[in-house]
């Protein structure tokens, strides 16, 4: 199990280190582990979190673009 540190966290999913400790604060984003008062998060958690996020495009929203071009 590889564990990530906040920075390398947000590096991976670029956003500000602000932004992943607010996260874990108001309890959105990834799950995450504390180890003698280190935060960590497991990589599989982290990708999990990704793909339960990944939206499809709607048509219209396709169409939109293209006619904005």
């Amino acid at each position: 199990m590889k564990l990530l540190t906040t920075k390398l966290l947000a590096e991976m999913i670029s956003v500000p280190e602000g932004t992943v400790r607010y996260w874990r604060k108001v309890g959105v984003g990834p799950s995450w582990i504390k180890m003698e008062g280190s935060i960590r998060y497991a990589e599989e958690d982290v990708l999990r979190y990704i793909q339960r996020n990944r939206r499809t495009p709607s048509v219209r929203a396709y169409m939109e673009a293209k006619d904005a071009v």
